[in-house]
């Protein structure tokens, strides 16, 4: 055992230090992310369900009272009871379908995209325009890690950008699969380590999860664009 040896081992212990300390900063950075995620999932329920379970309780009650006064009258509160039913059902079933979105195995990315687009148009307002030609030949793993993205980048468009529009576009060729997200809004300067931007770190973690590399361009005023490319793998 001599010098070399020492030198050999001394590196091999600085690399394998280096390799423990990236895998407690990603399990942090993961536990963090998944803790975001569920207060994200809770004001979503406080501000839609649970407001509108508030207002069938209301509703209910004042039909109860019209009842027995004055029959006639309770169609009305009767009507807003179910209306408010309709919605909640639909805000949950969204919500649901966020959290697991099992079309992805059964019927693809483009049909989960799909479903997301319209449920985003339906709660938010926000103009979204999707080209999503075809179902790309990919693994599904891959197409999770594609949809995480989109879905990140267009609630991250919500929440901060104050956009008017969002432009989602898949596309797959015999060398790679690319997903773009673009807006019209606010736009940030976009810092290539993402400090402090964990839904950010996110995207980029899930793109190279799968071999594939993530850009984001943006300046503020100018709106963002995320951009998703992902190397063509053997279906398996």
């Amino acid at each position: 055992y001599g010098p070399d040896d020492a030198e050999l081992a001394t590196a091999v212990a600085n690399q394998a230090a280096i390799a423990l300390e990236n895998a407690r900063l990603f399990a942090e950075a993961s536990t963090v992310a998944a803790l975001e995620e569920r207060q994200r999932l809770a004001r979503e329920l406080h501000d839609s369900v649970s407001q509108a379970l508030y207002g069938i309780a209301l509703g209910a009650q004042t039909a109860r009272q019209l009842v027995e006064s004055d029959p006639a009258r309770a169609v009305d509160p009767i009507e807003y009871v179910a209306s408010l039913a309709e919605a909640g059902l639909a805000e949950m079933r969204a919500l649901i379908f966020e959290l697991r979105p099992e079309s992805l195995a059964s019927e693809g990315i483009v049909s989960a995209l799909e479903k997301q687009v319209a449920a985003t148009r339906a709660r938010y307002g926000v103009a979204v325009v999707a080209d999503l030609p075809e179902e790309p030949d990919v693994p599904l793993r891959v197409k999770e890690a594609l949809y995480r993205i989109a879905q990140e980048a267009m609630h991250n468009t919500i929440k901060h950008a104050r956009a008017s529009r969002i432009d989602i576009r898949l596309a797959a060729s015999a060398e790679r699969t690319q997903l773009e997200i673009r807006d019209d809004g606010s736009g940030f300067v976009a810092d290539g380590d993402f400090p402090g931007h964990l839904g950010l770190r996110s995207m980029r973690e899930r793109a190279e999860a799968v071999g594939g590399t993530l850009t984001i361009v943006s300046t503020p005023g100018t709106g963002t664009t995320v951009r998703a490319d992902v190397p063509r793998q053997p279906v398996s």
